[in-house]
C-alpha cells in the first residue's frame, strides 16, 4: 500500500521527514509516491536539463556560413565539398561553406512550402556561385543577381578563361545603368567540372558574392586557379 500524507505533511514538507517515510516504503511504493508528489518538479528537472544539453550541443556544433554555392538545372555535385571546403578556404572553426543542389528554372519542379526556392534563396543573399547551364545563367541575370565576371575574379584568374570560354549579356552595373558584360564561364572542359562532380548538363559558372565574404571568396577563387592549374 501506497504511503499518504497527512494533510499537514502534505502542506509542509522537510527534507529529513521525506526520507524518513521513504524508509517506509518498499521500491515500489517509493516510485508511485515520488511520482504522485514530485512530478511536476522531474518534469522541471528534465526540460531544464533538455535545454542545457541542446544548448552544449549547439555550441559545439553550429556553423555559420559565410559562402553560399548553388548547383542550378541538377541535383549532382560533390557534396563532401560542403565539409573540406572549410579547410581549403581557411575558414574559421564554426564557419562554413553551404552549396545547395536541386535549385530549378522551371518553377513546377522548384516550388517549396513558400514559393520558388531558387528565387527565395537568391533574394536572401544565399549566393556567391553557381553552376548552372545557359537556362540558369540567362535566369540569373533576368533577376538581376549576378555581376559582370571581370569585376569579382581577380586578373590572374581571368588569364585561365580565353575569351571564347565566356558567356556574355546584359546585366545591371552598381550604378544602376545596363551594360554588356561577360556573366559566366564555360567549365564543360575545365578540371574545376570534374573537381565539383557536376553533371554533364551544368555546363557553366557565375559569380555574385553576395554574402560579402571578401577574404573566403578571395581564397575561392585562389581555389579556383590551383585547379587550373592542376595543383
Amino acid at each position: 500500500m501506497a504511503y499518504t500524507d497527512t494533510e499537514q505533511e502534505a502542506v509542509k514538507k522537510t527534507w529529513a521527514g521525506e526520507k524518513a517515510k521513504l524508509k517506509q516504503m518498499s521500491f515500489g511504493e517509493k516510485l508511485e509516491y515520488i511520482w504522485a508528489y514530485y512530478k511536476l518538479h522531474i518534469l522541471v528537472i528534465v526540460l531544464i536539463l533538455g535545454a542545457i544539453t541542446w544548448g552544449v550541443h549547439h555550441a559545439l556544433t553550429y556553423v555559420e556560413y559565410r559562402i553560399y554555392g548553388m548547383v542550378i538545372n541538377s541535383g549532382q555535385f560533390n557534396e563532401e565539398l560542403n565539409t573540406t571546403l572549410h579547410d581549403k578556404l581557411g575558414m574559421a572553426k564554426r564557419d562554413g561553406v553551404n552549396i545547395t543542389a536541386d535549385l530549378y528554372t522551371d518553377e513546377s519542379a522548384n516550388m517549396g512550402g513558400y514559393g520558388n526556392r531558387l528565387d527565395i534563396y537568391v533574394m536572401s543573399g544565399q549566393l556567391d556561385f553557381a553552376f548552372t547551364d545557359k537556362e540558369g545563367v540567362d535566369y540569373l541575370v533576368n533577376m538581376g543577381a549576378i555581376r559582370a565576371i571581370e569585376d569579382l575574379a581577380p586578373d590572374y584568374l581571368l588569364s585561365e578563361w580565353s575569351d571564347d570560354k565566356l558567356y556574355e549579356a546584359s546585366v545591371v552595373g552598381d550604378d544602376g545603368n545596363t551594360y554588356s558584360g561577360n556573366v559566366a564561364v564555360d567549365i564543360s572542359d575545365s578540371p574545376i567540372h570534374e573537381y565539383f562532380g557536376l553533371d554533364d548538363n551544368i555546363n557553366y559558372l557565375v559569380l555574385a558574392d553576395l554574402s560579402g565574404s571578401e577574404e573566403y571568396m578571395n581564397n575561392f577563387y585562389k581555389l579556383l586557379y590551383e585547379i587550373e592549374e592542376g595543383e
